[in-house]
């Protein structure tokens, strides 16, 4: 592996039994940790926690709906988003209908904003998705979640100058993958078992079956959810040909707690493409660096050269904020090397500069 992760360097640390397949954002590379393992989660930093309240306080919030589930209800959220629930498209788990009124709960991440303060940036294999939103769906009969017996139709508004193609890839990914533990139980009983582990770095975005068609009537791109409480994504492929580079990213200052702080980190990295609505964020730690090359690496030969954009470098260090914002044009390697480096000069700055800087993403 050319370059370990977070998740990866917090597995080597935790990891007591047994093993972890590897599996990076470039084909072998996506960390995916199955097999025997016993995982002692690792804590965030202090830094990392001031900085992760920063982005929660105005990351996008779920939007609540009431109906009665025997009814065709259609919801129309604060985006514009229009979800069409056919009448009795809910049961309760044991298969009967809910009599009473259910709640649905949608959640949206739409622009770049909402990928960096969520931490849902839209890439896969190490490569920026062009996104047209994520969707979340939700719906609880006092409290108790309910299955989904008929699809869901979803319209999304289609915003900016990027028309979709006629059909649109539909992703999935949450921030948490399977694993399989062996151990014994409160009788000392030898047994093994699956549950979810939290997931850094970020969203594992894998392709669905299923297709978003543009709707040329309604300028929609038009899909279905066929299951709850599971992300989707309605995003086209990165269509830039050409050579492409890894990217390093050197700071000048940087919080020695990143690779040990988990799932929160204390410096971050994000690359948001000129005018596309997408977001990458640099997850792999350059290792044994010296002051003033410490920060992140892209995954290996995926940015493309020539590339326009902006960069978002924060750190969080003893209290205080240090960010840059910074427009670049990712160059071709010098002679002898075979990486582009970008250095980043963060200056203090206060909380409200941060989100400023973040909201200034949409218009770049």
């Amino acid at each position: 592996m050319k370059a370990l992760s977070v998740k990866a360097l917090a597995l080597v640390i935790a990891i007591a039994v047994g093993s972890a397949s590897c599996k990076k954002q470039s084909a072998g590379e996506k960390l995916k940790p199955n097999g025997t393992a016993a995982v002692a989660a690792l804590e965030p930093s202090k830094d990392a926690k001031l900085l992760a309240d920063l982005f929660k306080k105005e990351a996008p919030r779920s939007q609540f709906f009431t109906i009665q589930p025997k009814e065709r209800n259609t919801l129309k959220t604060q985006n514009g988003t229009t979800y069409t629930i056919p009448a009795q498209a809910f049961r309760r788990r044991d298969g009967s209908f809910p009599t009473g009124p259910v709640t649905v709960t949608v959640k949206e991440v739409l622009s770049p904003k909402d990928f960096v303060l969520s931490d849902r940036p839209t890439a896969n294999a190490g490569d920026y998705l062009v996104s047209y939103g994520e969707f979340f769906v939700r719906a609880t009969e006092a409290g108790v979640d309910l299955v989904l017996a008929a699809p869901v139709t979803v319209q999304v508004v289609v915003r900016g100058d990027n028309r979709p193609q006629q059909r649109v890839p539909m992703w999935q990914g949450d921030t948490t993958v399977f694993t399989t533990f062996s151990g014994y139980d409160y009788q000392n009983q030898s047994i093994t078992v699956t549950q979810p582990v939290a997931q850094n770095p970020g969203v594992d975005w894998s392709q669905s079956s299923g297709y978003a068609l543009f709707n040329s009537t309604t300028g929609t791109l038009d899909f279905q959810l066929s299951d709850l409480i599971s992300w989707r994504n309605c995003d086209a492929f990165n269509s830039v040909s050409g050579p492409r580079t890894t990217v390093l990213g050197y700071f000048n200052i940087f919080n020695d707690d990143t690779p040990n702080s988990s799932p929160e980190q204390p410096s971050m990295l994000f690359f948001k493409p000129r005018n596309i609505n997408s977001v990458i964020k640099f997850y792999n730690i350059i290792l044994d660096a010296p002051t003033g090359f410490k920060g992140f690496l892209s995954y290996q030969n995926i940015v493309p050269i020539g590339q326009q954009g902006t960069f978002l470098a924060v750190t969080a260090l003893n209290g205080q904020f240090y960010a840059q914002l910074k427009d670049v044009v990712i160059g071709a390697p010098s002679s002898g090397t075979n990486y582009s480096p970008v250095a980043f000069n963060l200056v203090p700055v206060s909380g409200a500069d941060v989100l400023a800087m973040i909201a200034e993403l949409n218009n770049r």
